[in-house]
């Protein structure tokens, strides 16, 4: 029987995944995609595809078994929210009047734990989600919007069918990971990692396929290396530790990686311009005290009552 890490593993792991899928996936990513000859589909489905090889050959190295019938259908529920997300999201063309500013989705994904203790509060999830947590994810959320212009927060009338839609993709989103946190407890996280990008690739090609037609007949197909293996690797990297948190950090704790990676992105600007940018400095410090917070807390004190909405 495999033994369960310790805590200073999970925040290792936790600290990692909030730096690579962070600032360092901003700057590859953004290399990647403007360096690219092909639209941003095609090349996204490029890397996915050759990272899902490099870990299914890692796994197959590791003699580790792939996903089964179930497990296949928990990855597909996972990633199903996210290709919902694609269509409305903030550099889509298509459905314009379910588009929100960039501003306003970011801060709807960073409320996960709110949505997950939600859940856990009204009784479809048997969860147990630290008050702790979801205080900590609120004043989380509050330092990055203090870190965002005003403009690109607001919403106005036209844009709460946007909201709306957002708010239940991202409750569809947790629940997803609850859905699938015990169904996938027995596959190896390299073959879960490596089928999950497998079904992104997929997920990429039929949105090329929908929104960049006639680029087959486009030159210049020919991509370089120099940014495809940082991406690959990044990929590959950053969806590995996903999986392996996801099986062995608490849902409520796994709940605060949005938070952590977006105050992770906030960390160069803290290093290179010191306090010349006080909002800045302020949200980043702010942010990874409450993840800090978050990461510590147990429900075990606050208990029989979650979040004071349960009966007693």
């Amino acid at each position: 029987m495999e033994r369960a890490p310790n805590r200073r593993k999970l925040y290792l792991a936790f600290i990692a995944l909030a730096l690579i899928a962070g600032p360092v996936d901003q700057s590859v990513s953004s290399s990647f995609l403007v360096g690219s000859p092909l639209p941003a589909f095609h090349s996204l489905a490029i890397a996915a595809g050759a990272a899902a090889i490099v870990l299914a050959m890692a796994a197959a190295i590791r003699r580790q078994r792939f996903p089964k019938g179930t497990e296949w259908t928990a990855l597909l529920l996972l990633i199903l929210p996210q290709w919902c997300l694609v269509p409305i999201g903030p550099n889509a063309a298509s459905l314009p009047l379910l588009h929100l500013g960039w501003g306003t989705a970011l801060l709807l994904s960073l409320a996960a734990p709110i949505w997950l203790g939600l859940l856990s509060a009204t009784g479809p999830l048997e969860l147990e989600v630290p008050r702790t947590t979801v205080a900590a994810a609120i004043i989380g959320i509050g330092a990055i919007c203090l870190s965002l212009p005003l403009d690109v927060t607001a919403v106005g009338w036209r844009q709460l069918p946007a909201l709306l839609l957002n708010v239940l993709l991202g409750i569809a989103i947790v629940a997803s990971w609850c859905y699938a946190r015990p169904r996938l407890s027995a596959c190896p996280v390299l073959s879960a990692a490596a089928a999950y990008l497998a079904l992104s690739c997929v997920g990429y090609l039929a949105f090329a396929g929908a929104y960049e037609r006639g680029v087959s007949h486009a030159p210049g197909w020919n991509l370089s290396w120099a940014t495809l293996i940082p991406e690959v690797v990044t990929l590959a990297v950053s969806w590995a530790l996903w999986f392996w948190l996801l099986r062995n950090l608490s849902l409520a704790a796994f709940s605060m990686r949005m938070l952590a990676n977006c105050a992770a992105t906030l960390l160069p600007g803290f290093l290179f311009f010191g306090l010349a940018q006080w909002r800045i400095d302020a949200a980043f410090v702010i942010a990874c005290v409450a993840v800090a917070i978050a990461l510590r807390a147990t429900p075990a004190r606050e208990q029989p009552v979650l979040l004071g909405l349960a009966d007693s």
